[in-house]
């Protein structure tokens, strides 16, 4: 073994010396709030502090795992999306009361730009461990004009899978299963929901209106045009959802009163012009509705009878009733058009 250069040790030992003093340095350096995150939460406190921070740091993973009860999962966990979590600060975090037995409450209180919010938490001790009993939040969304739902920065489409009318009626019973914070629902006001005793709500969160411009005005025509086209297809006196109809009396263009129509068939003669308005939904909520500015006009032509006798072709003129059109916006703030109100039920009469 050649021999040791006393030199060459003594410089190695020198560099080692300073690396670890340098490096404690820097630790001691560090501030409070990363040691305090190097351990795991043992108290209260300290779980709903930490589980908190992490919904606010859309850190989910951590957040579920002070979480007792099951995780929701499938359509139901929509929003317990990073993108659903909005802006805020996690303010205070206080025990409430004394011990009840395996349980104990802890308040927490956030903040944002436009006010603050508080609500409680129930925590159950297992050997010395707290888990939060069941901190997500359950609402009720208002039925509306939207195909979609947006929470957030987070929009989940929410096309219909049946008929129109299933789609309508599902909307008065959509819930929105959420994570404990400050939410914006399709762009509105902030709703703060905080705590297992009242954070979630029992009444329906309200819905803005949709704010089509003037593209949403050109394709509003295009989409009426189609939505009319479909609906001459039907070789029905009240073809379903659609804005024309008979009651099987007709006024004919001759100006005879004949009844019991057979093979109808429809031809649009004019499109209506139309328009959007706000109005009211069957569930007395704000929605947008198909205004006709000019009435259009179509002929009914078929089979009927004036004295049940005999049946004999004519032609009728009729007009369009938009009055149970809904309009809609997509997720990608297209428009699409509902019958999701009152339904056309004679726009034959009086019309020759």
């Amino acid at each position: 073994m050649p021999p040791t250069d006393p030199l060459a040790t003594r410089t190695r030992r020198e560099g080692l010396r300073v690396g670890w003093t340098m490096l404690f340095s820097a630790l001691s350096l560090l501030p409070l709030w990363v040691w305090q995150q190097a351990r795991e939460p043992g108290t209260a406190v300290e779980v709903v502090t930490a589980f908190m921070e992490a919904v606010r740091d859309k850190d989910l993973d951590r957040a579920y795992g002070f979480i007792d009860t099951g995780v929701p999962a499938g359509p139901e966990a929509a929003f317990l999306h990073p993108d659903a979590i909005g802006e805020w600060d996690l303010l205070a975090v206080e025990r409430v009361g004394a011990d009840r037995g395996f349980e104990e409450r802890v308040s927490v209180t956030v903040g944002t730009d436009r006010g603050t919010a508080s609500g409680v938490f129930t925590l159950y001790e297992d050997d010395g461990e707290y888990t939060l009993r069941d901190p997500f939040q359950t609402v009720t969304l208002a039925a509306s004009s939207y195909l979609s739902v947006q929470v957030n920065d987070r929009t989940v489409p929410t096309p219909p899978e049946t008929t129109w009318q299933d789609w309508y009626v599902r909307q008065a019973q959509r819930t929105v299963t959420l994570l404990p914070g400050v939410y914006r629902f399709f762009g509105g006001e902030e709703v703060a929901l905080i705590g297992d005793d009242d954070g979630s709500r029992s009444d329906p969160i309200g819905t803005p209106l949709p704010e089509p411009g003037e593209e949403a005005a050109v394709s509003l025509q295009g989409a009426v045009n189609d939505y009319v086209d479909a609906c001459v297809e039907y070789w029905l006196t009240a073809p379903p959802g659609c804005p024309f109809a008979t009651d099987g009396r007709v006024d004919t263009a001759d100006r005879r009163r004949v009844e019991e129509v057979r093979d109808p068939l429809w031809t649009v003669e004019e499109y209506p012009a139309a328009a959007v308005a706000p109005g009211t939904g069957l569930y007395g909520e704000p929605v947008l509705l198909v205004e006709f500015t000019e009435p259009g006009r179509l002929a009914l032509q078929g089979d009927a009878t004036e004295d049940w006798d005999a049946w004999e072709p004519f032609t009728a003129a009729c007009r369009f009733d938009g009055a149970g059109l809904h309009v809609l916006t997509d997720a990608d703030g297209s428009i699409r058009i509902a019958p999701l109100g009152q339904t056309a039920t004679d726009t034959c009469r009086g019309t020759a």
